[in-house]
C-alpha cells in the first residue's frame, strides 16, 4: 500500500517537475496570481476607508483612457507575438510595436498640450487637474509592460512574469494606501500607486533574461523587416484592434454613461465593485490564459485534433470553479460589502450582485477567447464584440432613458451574460463540438446553483425574523 501511494505521488508530481510543462507553468502562474489576489483582497478594505467613491470614479475615467489608448498605440500587434515561427520575424514584430509605442505617445503628448482642457471638461473629470497630463507617461509604461510580458510568455518564462506581478501588486497597493492616507484620500493617490506599479514592473521585466537581446533589437532594426511583419499580421490591426477596442469600450460603457447621467459617485461604486469582481478573474485568468494560449497555439500547429477536447475540458473546469464564489457574490453582495467595506459601499455590493453571474461566463471565456487567434479567425472576434457592445448598450440605454440607475446596471449585467454565453458557444461550434448539449448542461448547472443559494438566503431571512 505504501509503495502504491509513493508511486501515485511520483506520477502526480512528475508533470510539475518537468521543466516547461503545462502543469509546471500553470502551477507557477496560479501561485503568483493567488498571491496577487490575496494582496488585493486584504488591502481593499483599507483602501475603501481611505478613498471616497468619487475618487474611484475619477480614477476610472483616467484608467479607461489609458487602456483604450494602449490598444490604438500598438495596433494590438502584441497579440501576435506567439505566431512567428522564426526568431528573426519575432524580433521584427517587437521592433514594430516599440516604434509604434514611442511614436504614438509623442503624438498624444502634443495633442494633449493643445486640447487637454477640453477633454477634461468633456469627461467631467476636472478634479484630475494637471494630473491628467501624466497620461502619456503612464501609457508608455503600460505599453512597454505589455510588450515585455508577451515576450516572456512566448519564451515560456512564466516564473519571471509571475514574480513581477506579485512585486508590483505590493508596490502599487502600498504606495496607493500610503499616499492616500497622507493626502486625505485624494485621487492623486490612486494615480501615484498606478505609476509606481507600472514603473516597478517595467524595470523588473527589462532587467530579466530578455535584456541580453535588446542590443540585437537595435542592430537588426530594418524598415523592410518591420514593414514585412506589419503586412504579414495585418489581420490584427484590421480585425483584432477594432474588436479589442469595442470590447474595452463595452466594458467601460457604464463609466462614461453613469458619469454623464448620474455623476462620479455611482461611477466610483460601480468601479469598486467591478475591481473586486476582476480580482478572482485575474487570479484564474492570469494563471490559465497565458499558459493555455501558448499551449493551444502549439497544439494547433502540431496536433490540431486535440484542441477541441482540450478546450472543452478547460471550459467545464472553469464553470465549476466559478459557480460558488460568483454565486455567493450575486446573492449576498450587498450584505458582504456593507460588512467588509463599510455602509457607504453597500450599493457597490448591490451593483456587484447585478454582475456576479456574468463573471462566471467571463471566466469560462478564458478557455474560448484564445481560439479565435490560434485559428486565425480574427474577423469573428470583431463581430462577437460588436454583439456584446450592442447588448450592453441597449441595457444601459433603457436604464438611462428611464432614469433608473439600478435598472441600467441590472440590464447591463444580463446583456453581458447572454452575449458572452452565446460567444462562448460560437467558439465551441468552430471546434465542431456539440453546442446544444453543452449549452443545456451549462444552463442547468448555473440555474440550479443560483436557486439553491437564493433559497438559503430567503430561508435565513425568515429564520432571523
Amino acid at each position: 500500500m505504501k509503495q502504491r501511494l509513493q508511486l501515485f505521488v511520483q506520477q502526480s508530481l512528475r508533470p510539475l517537475l518537468q521543466k516547461g510543462s503545462f502543469a509546471q507553468n500553470f502551477a507557477v502562474t496560479l501561485s503568483g496570481s493567488a498571491a496577487v489576489t490575496a494582496i488585493g483582497f486584504l488591502l481593499s478594505p483599507v483602501m475603501s476607508r481611505i478613498y471616497m467613491p468619487a475618487a474611484y470614479g475619477q480614477f476610472a475615467v483616467f484608467s479607461s483612457l489609458t487602456s483604450n489608448l494602449s490598444m490604438v498605440t500598438t495596433l494590438t500587434y502584441t497579440a501576435a507575438f506567439l505566431l512567428p515561427k522564426t526568431q528573426e520575424r519575432f524580433m521584427a514584430l517587437v521592433q514594430l510595436t516599440v516604434f509604434l509605442t514611442f511614436a504614438m505617445c509623442l503624438l498624444i503628448t502634443c495633442a494633449m498640450l493643445v486640447g487637454g482642457r477640453q477633454v477634461l471638461h468633456l469627461l467631467n473629470a476636472e478634479p484630475l487637474g494637471n494630473l491628467f497630463y501624466t497620461l502619456p507617461v503612464l501609457l508608455l509604461l503600460f505599453n512597454l509592460n505589455s510588450i515585455m510580458s508577451s515576450w516572456y510568455m512566448r519564451d515560456k518564462q512564466f516564473l519571471k512574469r509571475t514574480s513581477v506581478e506579485v512585486s508590483t501588486a505590493l508596490v502599487g497597493r502600498g504606495s496607493t494606501i500610503a499616499y492616500g492616507w497622507w493626502a486625505g484620500g485624494h485621487v492623486a493617490g490612486l494615480l501615484f500607486g498606478e505609476f509606481f506599479n507600472r514603473l516597478t514592473s517595467t524595470i523588473s521585466l527589462a532587467t530579466g533574461s530578455i535584456r541580453s537581446t535588446f542590443v540585437i533589437l537595435w542592430r537588426t532594426f530594418a524598415w523592410s523587416n518591420i514593414w514585412s511583419v506589419a503586412v504579414e499580421y495585418k489581420k490584427f490591426p484590421l480585425y483584432f484592434l477594432p474588436a479589442s477596442f469595442i470590447n474595452v469600450l463595452s466594458t467601460q460603457l457604464p463609466i462614461y454613461a453613469l458619469s454623464s447621467g448620474f455623476g462620479s459617485t455611482p461611477v466610483g461604486l460601480y468601479s469598486f465593485s467591478v475591481g473586486l469582481l476582476e480580482i478572482p478573474i485575474n487570479l484564474i485568468g492570469n494563471a490559465i490564459l497565458p499558459v493555455f494560449w501558448q499551449k493551444a497555439a502549439e497544439t494547433q500547429q502540431t496536433e490540431p485534433e486535440r484542441l477541441p477536447m482540450m478546450t472543452l475540458s478547460l471550459y467545464y473546469k472553469l464553470l465549476y470553479l466559478g459557480l460558488i464564489p460568483f454565486g455567493v457574490i450575486t446573492v449576498y453582495g450587498d450584505v458582504l460589502f456593507k460588512l467588509v467595506f463599510g455602509a457607504r459601499w453597500e450599493m457597490a455590493g448591490v451593483y456587484t450582485g447585478y454582475l456576479g453571474y456574468y463573471y462566471v461566463f467571463k471566466l469560462m471565456s478564458q478557455a474560448t477567447s484564445p481560439i479565435y487567434t490560434v485559428m486565425e479567425k480574427q474577423r469573428y472576434i470583431l463581430w462577437s464584440n460588436i454583439a456584446l457592445l450592442v447588448a450592453r448598450g441597449l441595457g444601459l440605454g433603457i436604464g438611462l432613458v428611464m432614469k433608473d440607475l439600478n435598472l441600467a446596471l441590472l440590464l447591463f449585467g444580463l446583456g453581458s451574460l447572454l452575449a458572452t454565453f452565446l460567444i462562448d458557444l460560437q467558439v465551441l461550434s468552430l471546434l465542431h463540438l456539440p453546442v446544444w448539449r453543452i449549452a443545456l448542461r451549462t444552463i442547468i448547472i448555473v440555474g440550479s446553483t443560483l436557486m439553491v443559494l437564493k433559497f438559503i438566503r430567503v430561508s435565513a431571512g425568515l429564520l432571523l425574523k
